[in-house]
């Protein structure tokens, strides 16, 4: 099932994670579209998501032919588990936790209201590798867990997703899905898949297609923006062991840049994000809330700081009409959308700068 560089990876990464199996994809919403199928999700299943996610999410579950059911959020930016029991017993097939930044929000009462409606519970952990609650790590409190490697995910292999599982006999519904629906390319045209991909990124064109050639076809208007199911290559697994093998280094760097964000906030008055007293958090990048998010962001440009602020609407990267495209409506989740106006966020990696931090406070 696959060459030598990905299986090693694989491994590696069950064994980081301490799951019962892990496969490796060439993009994050491949992995989670395997673990929709191996769950079982089919057309006009309801699947609860984040009210602050990422297209990518949607994307997966609309190539199911599932509809998304919007959740809006706590005080973490997480979904407020109030929101799911606000749903019908059994009204929703799973419900994806997103652990934003890193925080896991409050896993506890999350996990209880998911078994209260009788939801499955996948959980999102692009942006919490490392991270544990109650010395568990996340990804282990679910069916299974998908990770996303792209740009500033924990770590970066360019493009790249993993799924993990915690059950021995959903690892074999996994490998039942991935049969039916992975196009499972040979080595030899990996470099010409990721030339074409580069390319049609530019036009946000990918394309999902089962194994015997028959596209699915994403029921929105984003008919341009597919996507496709494939396992990562040779040269994205190579990467990914790579990275693997300096996670502890980026692990203990993320915290330290965090501690000093941290008491530089207390330095000057602002408030530290809110953390769950079982979480221990290694955070993805910083946030902090401004009633200015515009005119700092565009300062901080200016001066050459890293202090961004993605996801502007409930559907990143997507605002206005587009958003109807994915059945979400203007105050479907208004916290989320009033969090996300006030929303930028410091790096904790590698390409985060002690220096800047009062150049930072200068914005603010």
């Amino acid at each position: 099932m696959g060459g030598n560089f990905r299986e090693k990876y694989e491994q590696a990464f069950k064994e980081l994670t301490d799951t019962a199996g892990a496969r490796a994809f060439d993009l994050g919403r491949h992995a989670l579209v395997i673990l929709l199928k191996a769950l079982g999700v089919t057309e006009g299943d309801k699947i609860g998501v984040c009210g602050f996610t990422c297209l990518s999410v949607i994307e997966a579950v609309k190539v199911c032919e599932a509809v998304p059911v919007y959740l809006d959020v706590d005080e973490h930016l997480c979904i407020n588990p109030q929101e799911i029991l606000r749903q019908p017993v059994r009204s929703l097939k799973a419900v994806i936790l997103q652990h934003s930044f890193g925080i896991p929000g409050r896993l506890d009462e999350l996990l209880e209201a998911c078994d209260k409606i009788g939801a499955k519970v996948i959980e999102d952990c692009s942006h919490s590798l490392g991270c544990k609650w109650e010395g568990m790590p996340l990804g282990k409190f679910g069916e299974g867990a998908v990770y996303s490697f792209q740009w500033e995910k924990p770590y970066t292999t360019g493009q790249g997703g993993m799924l993990t599982v915690n059950s021995p006999e959903l690892f074999e519904e996994v490998d039942r899905a991935i049969d039916a629906y992975v196009l499972d390319v040979p080595w030899m045209f990996e470099l010409r898949l990721e030339f074409q991909r580069r390319v049609n990124g530019l036009f946000k064109r990918n394309y999902f297609v089962k194994q015997n050639g028959k596209n699915i076809e994403l029921k929105s208007a984003f008919e341009f923006y597919r996507g496709y199911a494939r396992f990562a290559g040779e040269l994205t697994s190579r990467a990914g062991l790579k990275q693997l093998e300096n996670w502890p280094k980026l692990e203990k760097l993320r915290r330290e840049n965090c501690r000093i964000i941290e008491e530089w906030l207390v330095r000057s008055g602002l408030n530290m994000w809110p953390m769950p007293a079982k979480a221990d958090v290694v955070m993805l990048r910083y946030p902090i809330l401004t009633q200015h998010k515009e005119i700092i962001i565009e300062k901080a440009h200016r001066q050459g700081i890293d202090l961004e602020g993605w996801y502007d609407s409930p559907v990143h990267p997507l605002n206005g009409e587009d958003l109807k495209k994915v059945s979400y409506h203007k105050g479907d989740c208004q916290r989320a959308e009033s969090m996300l106006g006030r929303l930028v966020h410091l790096p904790t990696g590698y390409s985060f700068r002690k220096e800047d931090l009062s150049r930072v406070l200068s914005l603010f």
